[in-house]
């Protein structure tokens, strides 16, 4: 996709309302006048191919033209995932019974798929497990995802039937969470983010490290669906920095459970890194994915991959006060010169 078609399509889905709410968060932030804000979001648009939202949860508004010339955009994350992932291996990662088919061992929990089980195998299932996950296949920010307690729902043929109206077909063992991840926040499994990018010679390289977490009561600790976001040292495991929720609220601490966040280590650090490895070389057309772990008192597991992570928990202005852009660490990998010229898969 060129940066002219990248852009004109982006216009022809441009929603005016959230335009407008960003206009009007950078006019309180800078006191500046919304239409020269505009005009400036449109330069970015065209010059670095940043959306307004990148715009805004970046801020952008107060860079150098050199700082924003480092910001890992919309844009650029969409070129750098059609150069990179091959759309006919999609599948793998977009229908969930099938990414926890091929990374079996590596999900290291039971499942089934009430596409293909029968109402015995469901009611097997949960006398197996006391508790479990329902979710559906196709869906996205934990929406759908429920922890149901198999007990408490009546009998097995009730309940399998309820979830299959439901579309909430794929179930899973409900996973136990490390006790040192509980102690930032215990409501929801808190998963660690990690993006890997496989090099032109066949090598995963881990790009960025985030732990989420849910906040106030909620069961899902998705970023875009009540959670919040903080930076993971890649190397040490350690969280850095302050935590944010997706309003760009910033927490040095969880509000639920006063736990000081920066410095503060994840358990099996090595053993996440070991994992996303592994994973990243088992399907070799997707080169870039987002993985979630949860950290279990077992060690690591994968609980999905996305093979489009989304880049906007990458440089949020609390967590980034240097104004460092993404892109150069994409592009220690692969260059962007030569994603721009790679054809979309």
């Amino acid at each position: 996709m060129s940066k002219a078609t990248y852009i004109i399509n982006r216009a022809l889905h441009l929603n005016l309302a959230g335009l407008k709410e960003r206009l009007g968060q950078v006019h309180a932030i800078t006191g500046r006048a919304r239409p020269a804000i505009l005009m400036d979001m449109l330069f970015c648009g065209i010059r670095y191919e940043a959306g307004y939202i990148d715009y805004t949860i970046f801020g952008m508004y107060d860079m150098t033209p050199a700082q924003r010339k480092d910001i890992l955009t919309r844009g650029k994350n969409t070129r750098y995932v059609s150069a990179l992932n091959r759309r006919e291996d999609w599948h793998y990662f977009n229908h969930k019974s099938e990414f926890l088919h091929l990374f079996r061992q590596e999900c290291g929990r039971d499942f089934l798929d009430l596409n293909h089980a029968t109402a015995d195998d469901f009611a097997a299932f949960t006398a197996r497990h006391a508790q479990i996950i329902v979710k559906p296949e196709d869906g996205l920010c934990g929406k759908g995802v429920e922890k149901l307690i198999p007990a408490q729902e009546g009998s097995a043929h009730q309940l399998y039937n309820r979830l299959k109206m439901n579309r909430q077909t794929l179930v899973e063992e409900a996973l136990s969470q490390h006790e040192a991840v509980s102690r930032l926040y215990a409501g929801s499994i808190n998963t660690v983010r990690l993006v890997t990018m496989t090099d032109d010679g066949g090598v995963p390289h881990l790009l960025y490290a985030a732990l989420r977490m849910g906040s106030g009561g909620a069961v899902v600790d998705n970023f875009n669906h009540g959670g919040m976001v903080i930076p993971v040292d890649p190397e040490k495991g350690t969280l850095t920095g302050v935590a944010v929720n997706k309003s760009g609220e910033a927490f040095s601490a969880h509000p639920d459970t006063e736990t000081v966040f920066d410095g503060y280590p994840l358990p099996d650090w090595e053993a996440c890194r070991a994992l996303v490895f592994s994973a990243a070389t088992k399907v070799p057309g997707i080169r870039l994915v987002g993985w979630d772990l949860a950290l279990t008192p077992q060690g690591p597991v994968l609980v999905e991959g996305n093979h489009f992570p989304g880049h906007d928990i990458y440089q949020l202005v609390p967590q980034n006060p240097e104004k460092k852009g993404m892109l150069p660490v994409f592009e220690a990998v692969v260059p962007y010169s030569a994603v721009k010229k790679r054809k979309k898969h």
